[in-house]
């Protein structure tokens, strides 16, 4: 049932991501959301745990309880702060972290200008460097949750708080994330995302040509492809793991929009369902250009991409991501969902 706009009995303070991610240990969502970016304090990003029945705080989860603007104590909400304007558009995660990809970025002055007199979107006066040496693979510790004293989670420095691991990586940008999980042999964090090396906001947006993007004669052209691949994180030695490699490529079909189960969603997962080009394409992962509609769903296996397995539209069919919904018993069965497991597949 849709009940309207709501900023969660006021847990919200500015606004709220779009992929929040479910645990299906603690039955919770989380998610984060962004202020506006002040050039004097930067950006600032707080993260919020949710009952997933309720969607109030996890931290007092009983749907009888007093709306958050009556309650006295106000439940804890870490938020770390950006010198630089970031475009964080998603985030993974685990039982113990939350993972952000922290790109290097600057702000261009003259689009940051049209931005503020609504002539363009403020993403587009975004510049990436891409000549960067890293981006960072930064892992928060849901454990900031547990806080009982709102400044010591306040502003947090991702890269000097003693608390937050931030892993340098081959520079890159992304969207969109699969999963990630923690490995309980080896102790390491393992994540799929969708990994683009090079992107230009501003030639993305509307406000070069003064027209939508997909109506432009040659609209991919200044687009870099992307690819699914995974990351193996050595967290006890702050470091990508060694033996494998790192990042491992797992399909190279424009993937986009990657879904999988909510019930695997931090946790050990075999396949992702991401959206992807209509037939097999041969790109250079460094030339814009290369990239293009995405036109079919793919069944990715994660431990052997060999196999693969991928379903085409039309010409003219471009779906977007794809839910995932768990398959019930046949007609001898009784109308429940199917035991958990990783080969019963859910309906895509």
């Amino acid at each position: 049932v849709e009940e309207g706009v709501t900023d969660l009995d006021g847990l919200i303070r500015e606004n709220f991501g779009a992929h929040p991610r479910y645990d299906p240990n603690k039955n919770t969502y989380v998610n984060f959301g962004c202020s506006d970016f002040d050039p004097v304090k930067g950006l600032t990003v707080s993260l919020y745990e949710l009952d997933a029945d309720t969607f109030r705080s996890s931290s007092s989860s009983s749907s009888k309880r007093p709306r958050q603007s009556d309650v006295k104590n106000p439940p804890v909400v870490p938020n770390f702060r950006l010198k630089a304007p970031a475009l964080l558009h998603d985030f993974i995660l685990t039982k113990n972290y939350c993972l952000f990809n922290i790109n290097d970025t600057s702000i261009n002055p003259l689009s940051a200008l049209k931005a503020l007199l609504g002539l363009s979107g403020f993403a587009g006066s975004i510049d990436l460097n891409e000549s960067a040496s890293h981006t960072h693979i930064v892992l928060l510790p849901r454990s900031l949750f547990d806080e009982t004293d709102q400044s010591s989670v306040d502003d947090i420095d991702l890269f000097h708080d003693e608390r937050i691991l931030a892993i340098p990586v081959n520079n890159h940008f992304n969207f969109h994330f699969a999963n990630a999980y923690e490995d309980e042999t080896t102790g390491r964090i393992v994540f799929d995302t969708v990994q683009i090396d090079g992107m230009d906001l501003a030639s993305t947006t509307s406000h070069n040509s003064g027209r939508p993007f997909w109506k432009n004669d040659h609209p991919f052209q200044t687009v870099t492809p992307s690819r699914l691949v995974r990351y193996v994180l050595d967290v006890p030695n702050r470091s990508l793991a060694v033996g494998t490699p790192n990042p491992k490529v797992l399909s190279t079909r424009l993937p986009e929009f990657p879904s999988l189960p909510r019930k695997r969603s931090t946790r050990r997962h075999r396949y992702v369902y991401p959206a992807v080009a209509r037939r097999k394409v041969t790109v250079d992962y460094e030339k814009k250009g290369h990239a293009g509609p995405v036109g079919g769903i793919a069944k990715i296996d994660v431990e052997f991409p060999e196999n693969n397995e991928y379903y085409s539209f039309e010409t003219y069919e471009f779906p977007g991501e794809c839910v995932l919904c768990p398959k019930v018993r046949g007609e001898n069965g009784n109308g429940e969902e199917e035991e958990e497991e990783e080969e019963k597949e859910d309906a895509c």
